[in-house]
């Protein structure tokens, strides 16, 4: 989808409203249609059942976890542990309270008792209430079925054959055994969260106690989080637990499960875990690769219901021996118990992540790969100048050339409404309160000068460069974070908060020449027999009859990419980036935010590009309790006072520093056996030349003078400075972990 047709998208969105005519039939005759669906699936049901033979296994099937493959097909971990081992027997599972099944029947099934395997009843309560909501957030199947899709099916597509074949082995299950064993059997296999299969499993790992011995409160929490296992957690969200349970405790009441007396003691009680033996959590490694895996795989609905138990082979796009390289230069360079927190995103320009640190150490931790993923989870941190390169973008595409010229003075007084400051003037610093001449954009950003880039975003004006981040897609639009991104002119100096993932797949996008990929870790995903499910790019290995996942759309133009990387390497070679040298032609960015609280630097040759991130946990919000160690989480939070961070090993942290030195021991390694390549040279180069004639001001110099007693910006500019160039050792090269690649396959 291109960039017109997206806006075109969103501002349709935006302004369409229902037809109230068509409302008014909808609610006048939509009750047919649900009744209308009800008879055509009877009769395809009664037709099908008639005439098929479908034959039912002679042993109930037991769940198998998903293994995981990295991108040369090794096993690197798999989605569930050993708890399948806490199986109940027959006689066990009679010796369960009532409750426990009580429990679950209420939650998942209110009509299991008077059904035969399909509940016609529940098929039209969910119809009923997703047509009246708008969308689906109910589904009609009962327990029966939902043990035949994860234990003998075992596939998650969403097809009318495939819930025909569901409805009619439910049936046949049905006719075969008793309720309670179709029951027992349920609890037996059914998901539970945290690797849990099983009511017994699921009773260990969050109580630490056996199922028999589970309370009426307890077994209505475990009933209520069957749907959302993952989502439902209580350390996750307490609330939503509590309404879960309460739900199930609420419907247990309505069908004469319990009492009055009961529901109200039930409902007092809080929802608190004991994790037991069963919970330990297991070393994984890439452990944060792993899980963002896991919340990508999740979003998708006909994939999320098969994740844990259909014994899949999902084919990631990780490198390992890249991985372990990017870990180790983190390590490398952060050193200190005390030293910030860093992140690291890895990505082809089709968007395939080859590699993830989402935390400083603990790279094999996936209990802390749950908490907080700095590579990946929302808000984000502020980019600083690693943001630029938007700004000089927009310029490109207004045929304004590098070569136009603006004053370099520091502090620079800019009046525009565009860009109010709580009604004063914006006064923008360059790095340090260092001053420049007249300079042109293309040695403005080789230096990162931002007195430059805020004359220049008052240019383009700031709608436009606005616009091109939505383009860019950092609105998030379509996700539980979507915002707009309002047109103001500090967006020239990076105050909208990004992840490294984001800042990836953009500059994944400069080096793909413009166009902006879609990032995915699964190359593909093949059933327990073999089968491609799903694929997500042309990979030889898999044969699936489409291809899902590689999608790319063109944000910008190619020549106006090709001016831009040009001007990228300057930065490296000569500018603020020099210690991301590496010997090769490299085009990157580097970014520091206000007082030092986030460094960036984002770099790319032809073939990888690789954004990496450092900072300190926030003062407040989701990511303070996932510093580097617990105990000194208290220490790292100072840094969110407005006084700058102090230096790290005795540097001042830009991103020029430590940023810049972490990508160059990353880079080193993954481009070892990828080609040198030069970026292609624009055919056309932006002929508009700008000459703004500096205001009134001290006698320009050719190199960067330290103005003695520089003018302070008012604690309300949201501007933060750019890094001038710091002097750095010669990047520490990590060890040899580069694997044989092919030109443009890291």
């Amino acid at each position: 989808m291109g960039r017109d047709a997206r806006r075109k998208r969103k501002s349709d969105r935006k302004r369409s409203r229902p037809k109230s005519r068509f409302q008014r039939l909808l609610l006048r005759f939509g009750w047919l249609l649900p009744l209308f669906a009800i008879v055509v699936g009877l009769g395809v049901l009664v037709v099908t059942y008639a005439f098929a033979e479908i034959k039912l296994p002679s042993q109930i099937q037991i769940t198998s976890s998903a293994e995981i493959f990295d991108r040369n097909g090794e096993p690197i971990g798999f989605y569930a542990d050993e708890v399948r081992r806490f199986l109940l027997s027959r006689d066990e599972l009679d010796e369960l309270p009532d409750h426990v099944g009580q429990a679950v029947i209420a939650a998942e099934d209110r009509d299991f008792y008077e059904h035969d395997g399909v509940s016609l009843k529940g098929i039209a309560r969910a119809a009923w209430q997703n047509f009246r909501g708008g969308r689906i957030s109910q589904g009609g199947s009962t327990i029966t079925q939902q043990y035949v899709k994860v234990a003998i099916l075992r596939n998650p597509e969403r097809t009318v054959s495939r819930k025909v074949k569901e409805a009619i082995l439910a049936i046949k299950l049905e006719r075969r055994f008793s309720k309670r064993q179709v029951l027992n059997f349920y609890l037996n296999t059914i998901y539970f969260g945290r690797g849990a299969y099983g009511i017994e499993a699921a009773a260990r790992t969050y109580f630490d106690r056996h199922a028999r011995e589970l309370t009426l409160p307890q077994a209505a929490f475990l009933a209520g989080i069957i749907p959302a296992p993952e989502s439902y957690q209580p350390d996750k969200d307490q609330a939503t637990a509590r309404r879960r349970r309460d739900l199930v405790l609420d419907r247990m009441h309505s069908e004469g499960y319990i009492n009055g007396r009961q529901l109200k003691r039930a409902t007092r009680r809080r929802v608190k875990l004991n994790l037991g033996p069963g919970s330990v959590e297991r070393k994984q490694e890439a452990a944060y690769f792993i899980e963002w895996l896991r919340r990508y795989l999740e979003q998708d609905e006909d994939l999320r219901e098969c994740l844990y138990s259909c014994g899949w082979k999902i084919h990631t796009t990780i490198n390992m021996d890249l991985q372990q390289a990017a870990e180790d230069a983190v390590d490398s360079q952060l050193t200190e118990a005390v030293d910030p927190q860093a992140a690291l995103v890895s990505m082809t320009p089709k968007g395939q992540v080859i590699a993830l640190v989402g935390s400083r150490g603990h790279y094999d931790n996936i209990k802390r790969a749950r908490g907080f993923n700095y590579a990946t989870d929302y808000p984000g941190r502020h980019a600083g100048s690693a943001f630029k390169p938007f700004t000089l973008l927009t310029a490109i595409e207004e045929n304004i050339s590098p070569d136009s010229r603006f004053s370099g003075r520091s502090p620079f007084e800019i009046e525009d409404d565009r860009c109010d400051n709580n009604g004063e003037n914006w006064e923008p610093e360059n790095y340090g309160g260092s001053s420049f001449g007249t300079i042109d954009l293309d040695q403005a950003t080789t230096n990162s000068v931002n007195t430059v880039f805020a004359q220049l975003i008052v240019e383009v004006g700031p709608k436009k460069v606005a616009d091109l981040l939505e383009d860019f897609e950092f609105d998030r639009e379509g996700s539980s974070s979507e915002r707009d991104i309002a047109p103001v002119c500090s967006l020239s100096l990076g105050t909208l908060p990004v992840t490294p993932l984001e800042m990836g797949r953009a500059y994944a996008a400069f080096a793909g020449r413009g166009r902006l990929p879609k990032p995915s870790p699964v190359l593909y995903i093949e059933d327990a027999e073999g089968n491609c499910i799903r694929e997500y790019f042309d990979a030889k290995e898999a044969d699936c009859d489409e291809i899902e996942g590689a999608e790319m759309q063109r944000v910008v133009d190619q020549n106006s990419a090709d001016v831009l990387n040009q001007s990228l390497t300057h930065v490296v070679e000569g500018g603020t980036a020099t210690a991301a040298n590496i010997g090769r032609p490299v085009a990157g960015k580097t970014g520091t935010a206000q007082e030092n609280k986030d460094a960036w630097f984002g770099g790319y040759v032809p073939q990888l590009a690789t954004v990496v991130w450092m900072g300190y946990p926030a003062e407040k919000g989701p990511d303070k309790k996932f510093g580097t160690n617990d105990d000194i989480v208290p220490r790292m939070g100072y840094c969110s006072d407005p006084v700058a961070c102090r230096p790290v090993h005795g540097i001042e942290a830009t991103g020029g520093s430590f940023p810049a030195r972490i990508w160059a021991a990353y880079m080193t390694e993954a481009v070892r056996n990828l080609a040198v390549k030069d970026f292609p040279i624009p055919k056309d180069l932006p002929d508009e030349t700008i000459n703004a004639a500096p205001p009134p001001a001290p006698v320009p110099t050719a190199t960067p003078t330290k103005t003695p007693k520089p003018k302070p910006t008012p604690k309300a500019t949201p501007t933060p400075p750019s890094p001038e160039p710091t002097p750095t050792p010669s990047p520490t090269p990590s060890p040899d972990h580069s694997v044989p690649l092919g030109e443009g396959d890291p």
